[in-house]
């Protein structure tokens, strides 16, 4: 795994070193939550519906992230994120802000307003999603479970192409999986993921995403502790 590093703090003697922290704690919330749960269809299934049937989609998540930056501003600037979205050499960008202490509806904004620069920089124009450790939603609806579902161990802003979006979470990266896969999409024969989860799958993701924030304190502690420094 190589984490892009950017941002004011880019040039901290312990900023790769955070960075492949960060990278890793993203690893595991992507195994266990968003491929563990199969949150994403794009991911596929990892084990076979019917005997001789293949697993869709890649096994290991880190084989979609992208290119996965961690932006070591404490605030976050638009120019700077949006330099990073234009510059990436894949379709698929995740921006993570480890520092970046704003609300879940800050960061919102922040993320519409990283949109619309990107819209008018990038000639395709890709579609993002915001994530954060705060979140909300519940199991009322479809609609409202996507907020449950996207509480992630920091905020993120992730950017795929328009048109491969739809119905995913995260971590999708077509330049480094078989698009031909993407033509399967899912069986109109399976349930959707409202109507898939159980109320014993939305308790194992809370208590995954607990135990994930559990090893983020522990691990960025005394990198957080250098870089205030």
């Amino acid at each position: 795994m190589t984490a892009v590093v950017a941002g004011e703090l880019a040039g901290h003697p312990q900023a790769s070193a955070f960075a492949e922290v960060v990278e890793s704690v993203h690893h595991r919330y992507a195994l266990e939550v968003v491929a563990g749960f199969r949150l994403c269809p794009f991911l596929g299934d990892p084990t076979p519906k019917r005997s001789g049937q293949t697993a869709r989609g890649p096994k290991d998540p880190s084989a979609a992230f992208g290119s996965f930056c961690v932006v070591l501003d404490r605030e976050p600037v638009v120019e700077t994120a949006c330099r990073l979205v234009v510059e990436a050499t894949s379709q698929v960008v995740h921006l993570v802000y480890p520092l970046v202490h704003l609300d879940c509806s800050s960061f919102e904004r922040f993320g519409g307003e990283l949109h619309k620069a990107v819209a008018l920089a990038h000639p395709e124009r890709p579609v993002h999603a915001t994530f954060h450790p705060d979140m909300e939603g519940d199991r009322s609806s479809a609609s409202r479970i996507i907020g449950l579902l996207r509480r992630s161990p920091d905020p993120f802003v992730q950017f795929v192409p328009e048109g491969l979006h739809i119905g995913g979470t995260t971590y999708l990266d077509p330049s480094r999986i078989e698009l031909s896969l993407l033509a399967l999409g899912r069986d109109e024969n399976e349930p959707s993921l409202f109507e898939r989860l159980t109320d014993d799958d939305y308790d194992r993701i809370r208590r995954t995403q607990d135990a994930i924030k559990e090893e983020r304190a522990r691990r960025y502690q005394p990198f957080l502790e250098a870089l205030s420094a």
